[in-house]
């Protein structure tokens, strides 16, 4: 994913800190405190996932992972939010480190990450395509793409779901090109034919298809091979494991977000239509 020279900090008022917990229970570090005494809360984001968390004109934070995370704490007035950009595998070493206390980048739920992070409530539902060049070969199961080439990013789902293809069919595997440059080099990469497909999901194909028209086309995966991608179809925060006490804040106000219509809102906002996870996806997390 794309590196980026500066980190950016984007500061909002936020959250209730949680009383009464017991000693099992982690809480938000309170080493770093703003002037006003609230307690800082560091966000991180690889922010190259439009719509969901990209770098805006301002150069701040945007899409719809953050105006649900800054509507999130809203609710949460004890607590001070700062966003930081910096590159995806970064993000996932400053939670172990304790640089960061959530970690935004649409996280799709598995099993190995669930071992070593803490998932909020769902905050949105996703679905993936294959995206090939206009007038191409089309491609729309993993078998379809045997011996042709892919590019995505390293550590990511889509780029995981490829790798696992090809362990399981190596007489059928994929070639494989990594890249920590933004889905736009992706998609451009397929079009001008140096790449013979990629993976993203719908609502990204839609944001980058209206804004520059590039010279491919979707299909739309079938469910049982989108399981390879993500175990389920949600996006959700991750934490990390001493940080319960913050989890439960943040879902607390994505329930409520949910209940009051917000989440809706904002999906509208950015995709045009309801992607709010189902009410029962707000009664207990996934780990």
């Amino acid at each position: 994913m794309k590196k980026l020279a500066s980190i950016l900090a984007v500061t909002l008022a936020a959250g209730v800190l949680a009383t009464g917990c017991g000693s099992s229970s982690g809480s938000a570090s309170k080493d770093s405190s703003s002037d006003s005494g609230k307690t800082v809360i560091k966000a991180a984001t690889g922010a190259n996932a439009k719509p969901y968390v990209y770098v805006g004109d301002d150069d701040k934070p945007a899409g719809y992972d953050v105006d649900v995370l800054n509507a999130v704490f809203d609710k949460l007035p004890d607590y001070e939010l700062e966003y930081e950009v910096t590159d995806f595998g970064s993000v996932l070493s400053g939670l172990n480190s304790g640089n960061y206390q959530i970690g935004v980048n649409n996280f799709s739920y598995n099993e190995d990450r669930g071992a070593s992070y803490l998932y909020s409530y769902s905050y949105d539902k996703i679905s993936y395509v294959f995206v090939t060049k206009k007038g191409g070969k089309e491609i729309k199961s993993f078998e379809d793409a045997a011996g042709l080439s892919f590019e995505g990013g390293t550590g990511i789902s889509v780029s995981n779901a490829v790798e696992a293809w090809n362990e399981k069919n190596p007489d059928k595997a994929i070639n494989i090109t990594y890249s920590d440059a933004d889905t736009s080099v992706f998609l451009q990469h397929v079009a001008d034919g140096s790449q013979d497909f990629t993976i993203i999901d719908l609502a990204m194909y839609n944001s980058y298809m209206e804004e520059f028209n590039y010279d491919v086309q979707k299909n739309d995966i079938p469910e049982d091979e989108a399981k390879m991608i993500a175990e389920n179809s949600y996006a959700y925060y991750i934490f990390p494991q001493d940080q319960k006490d913050l989890r439960e804040q943040v879902d607390k106000a994505l329930k409520e977000l949910k209940e009051d219509g917000t989440l809706t809102e904002i999906s509208k906002k950015w995709y045009g239509q309801d992607t709010a996870p189902e009410d029962d996806k707000f009664e207990e997390t996934i780990n």
